[in-house]
């Protein structure tokens, strides 16, 4: 038959992940890591380049904006309250947080190029508890890493920490970063894992969809010191470099918070892992407490939580 087709229109983003070729032959002398898109936007093919974002706070934004020309806001993240009030109990919208060697271990590689750090998993999952605590929807978080191992090990450290718990339950997702490419969340908690060298996170289009997944709060857990040298990284790292590398909390806030984005209330800043850990055992002590006097009113009886202190 004859066909009527008179135009294709592509919508992509090339400067995100390209496709993955694992023979290394075929990825440089056939090119196959390029896509068809990016191919048409190499020869100059017309492009409608779109201007507005309307995903995350304009905070967030700014860590990728740089990448595209001209970027700005849409009106909705700029006036609607949930985007003008602060995520409660966290005193940033997003964060670098420092973590420095875990009883004296950083980066490990209990198989070749299967990297993983266990001060990084128990710390992004501390922070993930926290926000339960707080009140956050598991289904409204997210934790991501580059690499694969640190991936199986934080979920080995959920399931072991809070997932037979229904106070905590699991995250929304627990995956890599290229996987994640295309999705997002409200919150997204990251995993950088390497403490040695950079490793595959110096391409820049990683970086990018590191970035750009979470609309509300991004957490970032790594070794500072190993990114912000790195040339290719500096538009990202020197916002991060703006900001304090422990986590800040606000400790006596509840959600639905009223507190202003980019304004700080009484923080508490988390020291390390060990003291992070203690302010969640804390918290949840706490919240028992409260539960118990509640229980104690209705003429019931309450029970007692688990510890939480890493051991």
């Amino acid at each position: 038959g004859i066909s009527r087709l008179k135009r294709v229109m592509l919508i992509g983003d090339h400067h995100q992940l390209p496709p993955v070729v694992k023979n290394r032959a075929f990825q440089k002398y056939g090119h196959l890591d390029q896509s068809l898109y990016a191919r048409f936007v190499r020869l100059r093919t017309p492009t409608t380049d779109l201007n507005l974002q309307g995903r995350a706070r304009p905070d967030i934004a700014d860590l990728y904006s740089w990448r595209y020309k001209d970027l700005g806001n849409l009106a909705n993240v700029l006036t609607e309250s949930r985007y003008r009030n602060a995520n409660a109990g966290l005193t940033y919208d997003y964060q670098f947080i420092d973590v420095e060697d875990f009883d004296g271990k950083g980066e490990t590689q209990p198989t070749p190029y299967f990297y993983q750090n266990l001060g990084e998993a128990e710390y992004c999952v501390a922070l993930f508890m926290y926000m339960r605590l707080m009140g956050y929807p598991a289904s409204k978080i997210s934790i991501l890493s580059t690499y694969n191992g640190q991936k199986a090990l934080i979920r080995d450290v959920v399931r072991q920490r809070c997932a037979w718990n229904p106070l905590f339950g699991e995250p929304n997702k627990i995956t890599t970063v290229d996987r994640f490419q295309g999705q997002q969340n409200d919150f997204i908690i990251v995993s950088l894992v390497r403490t040695n060298h950079i490793g595959h996170l110096r391409d820049v289009r990683r970086l990018i969809v590191t970035m750009s997944r979470a609309r509300f709060g991004l957490y970032v857990f790594g070794r500072f010191s190993i990114f912000e040298n790195c040339f290719e990284l500096t538009p990202v790292f020197s916002r991060f470099a703006k900001r304090p590398r422990q986590l800040s909390l606000e400790l006596n806030e509840k959600l639905g918070t009223e507190r202003k984005a980019g304004t700080a209330a009484s923080p508490t800043v988390a020291r390390d892992l060990h003291h992070m850990w203690a302010l969640v055992q804390d918290k949840m002590k706490s919240q028992f407490q409260e539960a118990a006097k509640a229980v104690a009113a209705g003429g019931e009886t309450a029970g007692a939580g688990p510890a939480l202190v890493p051991g």
